[in-house]
């Protein structure tokens, strides 16, 4: 009687529904219906820091990094993270890769350190007086390092990028590294800075299965460094299991056939914003340091979405932050990048 019960259920297709087991044809159907709204911001550590390493001489050194905490300030990103979170409020991702999420720290020369910026804790603060909640599931610790900032002062930078999630959503299987490829750089005041770059990501629990997020910020001024950084993502990100969806500032043009975005897009990837809005340019940067600019600068696109192709279609694009309007009240652009947005689903197959 059992087996006889058992197999008529099995016949109707009851005894897959009882179980919560997916037949192939449902498990391909609700791929299908996978929806995932993610967006990547470089939000701007705040000042140029590129000027430190041409300095000729100590003293001179001291002098620029001294101007360069003080851009920081002037920078505001308390005020700045309160125009981000309103930017964020009208998208609402689900997961946000960002870029520069610096920790400045100051103190005595020679003494101890305290918080005086902190970008990650200033923006989820920010991003709750809004009534959004994220946390930061993935925390990509790039460069670090102290410079005296006067005769008697010092300042620390901590270069971070952060994977945030909206509360209410899961993930598994978070996980941050550097790259192997770094910048090496001389000065002629015999101080080597070394920098590294990094990569982050998670598994996104969907509905229709799980989605990968990977989020990075390549190197910016050293082509081969940035291509190899470039090649060793993608290599990564081929050995899941799962539709996958790259984000960042990836520093690479849409012509740039032989850099990230040819190895992306050469790679069985998609450009999201090409494929939502082709024709349209899409600029993500740059605004001045001083983000006091106007007009707006934006006349570059290295900021992407690229999405695993065959796995996941893009159906959204939407640039943000690039605006008069998103400015904060003393004028300053949000940061010297516009964010984007892009609402990805299960693609028919």
């Amino acid at each position: 009687m059992a087996r006889r019960l058992t197999t008529l259920l099995v016949a109707t297709g009851l005894l897959t529904a009882t179980l919560g087991m997916a037949s192939p044809d449902q498990a391909a159907d609700a791929g299908r219906h996978r929806k995932l709204d993610v967006a990547t911001y470089n939000v701007y550590q705040g000042t140029d820091l590129t000027t430190l390493v041409a300095a000729p001489n100590l003293p001179e050194l001291v002098r620029r990094a001294g101007i360069a905490y003080g851009q920081v300030v002037a920078t505001d990103f308390p005020s700045r993270a309160q125009a981000i979170a309103r930017l964020i409020k009208k998208e609402r991702p689900e997961v946000i890769g960002l870029q520069e999420v610096a920790l400045w720290r100051t103190g005595p020369l020679g003494g101890d350190l305290t918080t005086t910026y902190d970008f990650l804790a200033i923006l989820l603060d920010a991003l709750h007086a809004e009534g959004l909640d994220y946390r930061a599931d993935a925390v990509d610790t790039t460069f670090s390092g102290t410079l005296p900032i006067s005769a008697t002062r010092q300042a620390s930078f901590t270069d971070r990028d952060v994977i945030l999630v909206r509360e209410g959503v899961r993930t598994e299987h978070a996980e941050s590294h550097l790259y192997a490829a770094k910048l090496v750089v001389p000065t002629p005041f015999g101080i080597t800075f070394t920098i590294p770059r990094g990569w982050s990501s998670v598994d996104v629990n969907l509905p229709g299965g799980p989605v990968r997020v990977a989020n990075t910020h390549l190197e910016p001024v050293a082509p081969p460094i940035r291509n190899a950084q470039a090649q060793e993502l993608h290599t990564v990100l081929e050995q899941s299991p799962y539709p996958v969806t790259a984000v960042g500032d990836f520093n690479s043009l849409p012509t740039d056939t032989t850099g990230p975005y040819g190895t992306f897009t050469g790679g069985g990837y998609v450009d999201a914003w090409h494929a939502v809005e082709p024709g349209k340019s899409g600029f993500t940067t740059t605004q001045d340091p001083d983000l006091r600019n106007v007009p707006s600068k934006l006349s570059r696109r290295v900021d992407y979405v690229f999405h695993r192709a065959g796995r996941l279609a893009a159906v959204r694009a939407e640039v943000f932050g690039d605006k008069l309007t998103d400015r904060t009240p003393t004028g300053l652009w949000p940061s010297d990048h516009a964010g984007l947005a892009v609402r990805l689903r299960g693609a028919r197959r």
